[in-house]
């Protein structure tokens, strides 16, 4: 009878899961960070579209798509072994994300880098990144 029950536990049990194919919006947004932390380029980069278009608001457009994100955070994580994000606060509404950041740990800067980052996820990817800092 109990291994009968779990034969039909079990599925239901891996279905419910999270994956990176059903994280939530913030879901997502929360454990990018966590990889971004751990200088995890891969793991980091596999929840990001392979298109993403990355922005800094006001004006300036940077390079998009997920190959340029890899030249970018390689170099990153590089020269930035101490490097560590926090989301202070956060605002959700449908598929987009918005949170406060702080980034310390930047080689040279005894200052944190504080930051807002507008997030836009679909199907567990981030398709969109909007930063806006002084």
């Amino acid at each position: 009878m109990i291994r009968s029950l779990s034969c039909l536990l079990m599925p239901a049990l891996l279905l419910a899961a999270p994956t990176p194919k059903n994280l939530s919006p913030a879901g997502t947004v929360e454990r990018q960070i966590e990889l971004f932390n751990a200088h995890d380029l891969e793991g980091f980069l596999a929840l990001f579209a392979e298109d993403v278009e990355v922005a800094e608001i006001p004006g300036t457009s940077a390079p998009t798509g997920k190959a340029r994100l890899r030249e970018l955070y390689a170099a990153r994580f590089q020269a930035n072994p101490d490097l560590h994000a926090s989301a202070k606060a956060q605002l959700l509404s449908g598929s987009f994300v918005i949170q406060k950041e702080v980034i310390r740990g930047r080689a040279g800067k005894s200052e944190p880098l504080e930051a807002l980052v507008i997030y836009q996820v679909k199907a567990g990817k981030i398709v969109r990144m909007w930063g806006l800092r002084e």
